[in-house]
């Protein structure tokens, strides 16, 4: 019951990373304000996200890991019911940011809480369960939210991670969970490294209005960031208690393990951006067909998800993981030669059984590359890292997408000239994923 508790916390607040997409257009028209200003409901619940998962270890070691659950469970319930009352767009904003905090320190300590109790013959399969909350909640959270503004409007989109936190909230109540970990206490805060940590993760939200500005301020941006990542992780070696333990990149598999987490988080986030702009802005199919082929793709995941976490338990972890991401490097394929209705379809469902096998197997082989005074710590990176990758992988993309539909593309192949754009980026993300297949092969 635990466990439920757990997955069905995470799905509730995970959801919220792409519940708001399918709002951002009708928000726009009633609030009044810029699609630049629309998609910061975006880019400040993922930049919390990033910014918070390092807290979930000390958090959890100073105040117990269930107790934390609870109470930010709770929180987020009170701020997505505030949000959809509310008028203000600047609450709204906050609330989002509330919403990331929660699911940032949530999905790690989930994790790390159900690897704590799991039998290691069942790790996969346990990782499987986690897998349906982190992975199906992003990819169901569209299709959810599109019935929501339809039927109801955009505000209550808020209140979709509701009734599953609730009924996590409940199962904690009844099942009453004692912490297994010991519970330290005087650990301190990196602080400089938090702030650190922000000050990357809002450079890379506010590089791409800059680039649209001046090419060469952002040139000076990026230079700025890399630079300013070599400062963070100078610091985070020099500190007592640093938010991402430095050791972790000793563990070659671990380290490999990372580099695969971060391809994954572009990839998953990336594909559930691409998608449906792709189908309705590329091709010019109807929102009904569009909701249809990721509802199926949404059943594809969950059947693999499940599959996975058998496999993993059965044969080695590396094995799945290369399966998926080979599954998802073709599936990019299909979608950057969009020939027809029917090879979009095939390609959306290969995508989302390639991410379902990715998880369970990956992050198994990754607790198994570190040992057991690290897992809480582990588990924080591979979350931190999962979730930058799909800030950048975002941010990355909505540029490389205004820039090839700005540029003249008619005539660059025989495809409808809409969809050039989406066949360049996906393509480039299938190369991604075929690097990340030569990288895990040294996952154990």
């Amino acid at each position: 019951m635990e466990t439920a508790a757990l997955v069905i916390g995470s799905f509730a607040v995970v959801m919220s990373a792409t519940t708001i997409n399918v709002a951002i257009a009708p928000m726009m028209r009633d609030l009044a304000i810029s699609h630049h200003l629309a998609q910061q409901f975006s880019s400040v619940f993922l930049g919390m996200t990033v910014v918070c998962a390092p807290l979930a270890a000390w958090i959890a070691d100073r105040f117990g890991a269930w107790w934390v659950f609870r109470a930010l469970l709770l929180l987020y319930v009170l701020v997505s019911l505030l949000a959809g009352v509310s008028d203000s767009f600047s609450a709204m904003l906050i609330a989002r940011g509330l919403q990331g905090l929660c699911a940032g320190i949530i999905q790690p300590l989930s994790l790390f809480l159900i690897l704590e109790s799991a039998l290691p013959e069942k790790q996969g399969r346990t990782m499987s369960m986690f897998g349906l909350g982190v992975v199906m909640a992003p990819a169901l959270g569209p299709t959810l939210a599109g019935f929501v503004v339809e039927l109801f409007g955009w505000r209550y989109t808020f209140w979709l991670g509701v009734p599953p936190a609730l009924i996590a909230l409940g199962l904690v109540a009844w099942a009453r969970p004692v912490d297994l970990h010991q519970r330290v206490g005087q650990g301190r805060l990196d602080l400089p490294g938090l702030v650190l940590l922000a000050c990357l993760v809002a450079v890379v939200f506010a590089w791409p209005p800059l680039l649209a500005y001046s090419t060469w301020l952002a040139a000076v941006l990026v230079v700025a960031w890399l630079l300013l990542l070599v400062v963070f992780w100078h610091q985070q070696e020099r500190s007592e208690e640093p938010l991402i333990a430095p050791k972790l990149f000793r563990y070659p598999r671990f380290l490999s393990g990372i580099l695969v987490t971060v391809a994954y988080g572009a990839g998953m986030y990336g594909s559930i951006f691409l998608v449906p702009l792709l189908l309705q802005d590329g091709l010019g199919e109807s929102a009904v067909t569009t909701g249809n082929l990721m509802l199926l793709g949404g059943l594809a995941l969950a059947l693999s998800i499940q599959m996975a976490g058998q496999l993993v338990d059965r044969f080695s972890p590396r094995l799945v993981v290369m399966i998926g991401l080979a599954c998802f490097a073709f599936s990019c394929l299909l979608l950057a030669l969009p020939a027809s209705l029917g090879l979009i379809a095939l390609g959306i469902v290969l995508g989302r059984i390639g991410l379902g096998m990715i998880i369970p197997s990956l992050y198994t082989a990754m607790v198994r590359a570190v040992p057991d005074e690290l897992l809480r710590r582990g588990t924080v990176v591979t979350t931190l890292l999962r979730q930058a990758g799909g800030a950048l992988g975002i941010t990355m993309i909505g540029v490389l997408l205004a820039s090839l539909s700005a540029a003249n593309l008619k005539g660059w192949s025989a495809l409808p000239a809409g969809s050039a754009p989406y066949s360049v980026i996906f393509a480039m993300l299938g190369l991604l994923f075929l690097w990340a297949l030569r990288t895990s092969r040294r996952l154990n």
